[in-house]
């Protein structure tokens, strides 16, 4: 089957799905906005950008990224399937030269709707639509469930050297949140935690939260997070649906510390490993940190697994195209 995906793809997940659906057999496309790089001529060219974006809206990186992207659009083939992640970042006149491509044309928002809406015309746009974030399907009937997934092979547990760890970007509200639980560790005795806050948006917290302007590659942060027992996931505002964090944490036993509530909708929650907060928490509970991990059972894990996750994406995909 002839498959393109298009993305931007800043960590790699998606590259993930591409590689899966290689190995079985497919031709995949892959149109990664993330991976066009525009080389500014000069440093005057580069300041000149600047004021362009500042004064007038216009950026000459993306606009070199979406000419590029239509002309790769427009050397295609008829496609049997086209994916698009996030269609909101993209153009119209992109998201309609994909749609002419293809009989399948799928969208699956890696979002909320209130941080990333869908496009005003998806219902003519999209034969199918996926969501990430649980309360976004329940309210609006034409988004289908479908969690991130499992991409990292699962691990034994394993002795590590630190409690926890926790990266995010630039977010207020979690860097306050992730302070205190930084503060509420040191209270216990507990200083061996790794908090790392990348593009911070408040630097008064505490002092052992690492801050940076560097981006940390994501085999790094793997490292990190094979070398903690608890992995802390803080959550934008008006976000339910679950991060990559959750099931990293799955796929290498870990517990998890979480301020999302919705968390304990899903089969595979267990007070146990999954300790859900709020805003304003002031303890944890020493149990729940003393406590080693449960496996998850394998029939709930297979669940949330790369390969069932494209199972689920493409699942029509044969009977559409061999009908």
């Amino acid at each position: 089957m002839n498959i393109t995906i298009v993305a931007f793809d800043l960590w790699g997940f998606n590259k993930k799905i591409v590689d899966h659906l290689i190995k079985q057999g497919h031709e995949v496309t892959f149109l990664d906005l993330n991976a066009i790089n525009y080389i500014y001529k000069s440093k005057w060219q580069r300041t000149g950008n600047f004021l362009n974006k500042v004064f007038f809206g216009k950026n000459i990186k993306k606009d070199y990224r979406n000419k590029t992207l239509i002309k790769r659009i427009s050397e295609l083939p008829k496609q049997d399937y086209v994916l698009i992640v996030n269609p909101n970042q993209f153009r119209n006149d992109i998201r309609l030269l994909l749609r002419n491509k293809t009989t399948n044309f799928i969208a699956y928002n890696y979002d909320s709707l209130a941080r990333i809406p869908l496009p005003e015309n998806h219902n003519e746009l999209f034969d199918k639509i996926f969501s990430f974030d649980i309360e976004d399907v329940q309210n609006n009937s034409y988004l289908t469930l479908l969690t991130n997934f499992i991409y990292l092979d699962k691990l034994p547990y394993l002795q590590t050297q630190n409690k926890a760890f926790m990266i995010l970007s630039k977010s207020y509200e979690r860097e306050i949140l992730l302070s205190r639980i930084a503060n509420i560790f040191d209270k216990k005795g507990i200083y061996n935690y790794e908090f790392i806050v990348a593009n911070p948006a408040n630097k008064k917290v505490n002092k052992r939260i690492h801050l940076t302007e560097k981006h940390i590659k994501l085999d790094i942060v793997i490292d990190k997070m094979k070398n903690a027992e608890i992995l802390i996931l803080l959550v934008r505002p008006n976000q339910t649906g679950l991060s990559f964090r959750i099931f990293e944490a799955m796929a290498l036993q870990k517990k998890v510390i979480t301020n999302n509530q919705t968390i304990k909708k899903y089969d595979f929650y267990n007070s146990n490993n999954i300790l859900v907060i709020n805003n304003q928490v002031d303890d944890i509970a020493d149990e729940f940190l003393t406590k080693p991990y449960e496996e998850i059972p394998e029939e709930i894990y297979y669940k949330y697994t790369l390969e069932n996750f494209i199972n689920t994406l493409f699942a029509n995909l044969k009977k559409k195209i061999n009908a």
